[in-house]
């Protein structure tokens, strides 16, 4: 029985060892695994830029766009009512360091006070770290329902001479470096952590079979020192575990009084969450609505019976459709550009001054199917977006939405 759980002991020992010592960066952030309602009725996102697509290490990256809490906001998110916001960069681990963001204007480094039906155009800089090539998105964490992502880019970090780092200037009027800073203490206090972690679990698996018994073990009594047959955790385990607590403790403290006495002018976090001002927007030319979405199984092929009322004194043309963070732009209005898609309008797009006209849109299905953004046989059949809707002059972003009809295959 020994044997058989030291071997298994010490296969787990060799799989830490080998997750600690060579982790592997992730490609991608799990944007697949949200529902796809979540996805489509939540964030749009729209003007997505990287000001860069390759830089050197400590090289600077702007990310800019605009973001839309959606009025179509599911209402088992949040109560329907997100409240608390907080704007980020997605990427595989710390590769990149944010160092400057701005929401609507106004410097932005905390949390901040977001509504449903809010607009937020937001200017992001992010540093180079991590040599290598990476997928970054813009996304929004909102509170009670997690993180949205936004459009996503590939960027290369090359290496620079001398590596990373990261000077700031403390209240003192020294400048350390945050890359390295505190480095040889964050080791010993891991490695003490580490030991004493190994200890508890090698102590309650090599010469208890708590674990591996552990249906017989929820049976027995416990401090009882009567002999195998009347109890298997002893006083003995009782003292060995509080010794093991008993410096865990003594190590946490002393990590307190160390940080407490080595840095005394330290700034308490910061709790306050900021309002940002609202972003001034531009007359409204045209409303939309969807009043069909199909789906064809056989064609894949998302089908979208969109109403567009034109309430100005000039054309206007439907110009995309944005969902999630995938864009399918009408190509008799324009091109696709890098990253988007194109789909089909008839008829063509527009609408003459005080009309109102009916567009059949087709979206290509392939592209939603590999991002599971088809939501049959889900517990949510809607489809929901912006429609962009543009004159000579304006562009108006209309939220549509409109439950989803699968057709017979």
């Amino acid at each position: 029985m020994k044997a058989r759980l030291a071997l298994r002991l010490i296969g787990s020992l060799i799989a830490v060892a080998a997750i600690v010592s060579s982790p592997l960066p992730a490609s991608a952030h799990g944007e697949r695994a949200q529902e796809s309602f979540i996805r489509m009725e939540t964030v749009g996102f729209w003007d997505t830029h990287f000001s860069k697509t390759t830089v050197q290490q400590g090289e600077d990256i702007t990310l800019s766009g605009t973001l839309k809490l959606l009025e179509t906001w599911p209402i088992n998110l949040s109560n329907g009512n997100p409240s608390v916001c907080y704007l980020t960069v997605v990427q595989p681990g710390a590769q990149f360091v944010l160092t400057n963001r701005v929401v609507n204007g106004l410097q932005t480094p905390q949390s901040m006070f977001c509504h449903k039906g809010g607009v937020y155009e937001y200017s992001m800089t992010i540093s180079g770290r991590g040599t290598g090539t990476w997928h970054v998105h813009p996304a929004i964490a909102v509170e009670q329902s997690g993180t949205i992502i936004g459009p996503g880019q590939w960027i290369t970090v090359n290496a620079a001479p001398g590596g990373f780092s990261y000077p700031v200037k403390l209240l003192n009027g020294q400048t350390v470096d945050l890359e390295s800073l505190g480095t040889p203490l964050i080791l010993v206090f891991s490695g003490l952590t580490f030991v004493l972690g190994m200890a508890w679990m090698i102590y309650w698996t090599w010469s208890k079979p708590t674990i591996t018994r552990l249906a017989v073990s929820n049976q027995l009594p416990l401090n009882q020192d009567g002999g195998d047959a009347v109890g298997l955790i002893t006083r003995r385990d009782h003292r060995n575990s509080a010794i093991i607590a008993g410096l865990t403790l003594v190590l946490v403290v002393a990590g307190f009084a160390y940080a407490t006495f080595s840095y005394p002018g330290v700034i308490p976090q910061q709790t306050d969450w900021v309002t940002p001002p609202l972003l001034a927007q531009p007359a409204t030319v045209a409303t939309a609505k969807v009043t069909e979405a199909t789906w064809d199984p056989k064609s894949q092929v998302l089908t979208l019976t969109a109403q567009v009322k034109n309430t100005s004194d000039s054309p206007v043309t439907l110009t995309a459709f944005r969902t999630a963070y995938l864009t399918f732009v009408n190509p008799t209005a324009r091109l696709p550009e890098s990253g988007e898609n194109q789909m089909t309008v008839d008829p063509s797009g527009t609408v003459d001054p005080g009309q109102t006209s009916t567009f059949t849109l087709k979206l290509p299905g392939p592209v939603l199917l590999q991002e599971e953004l088809v939501p049959v046989g889900k517990a949510q059949m809607e489809v929901a977006g912006i429609l962009e809707l543009n004159n000579a002059s304006v562009r108006n972003m209309a939220t549509v939405e409109s439950s989803l009809t699968p057709t017979s295959t």
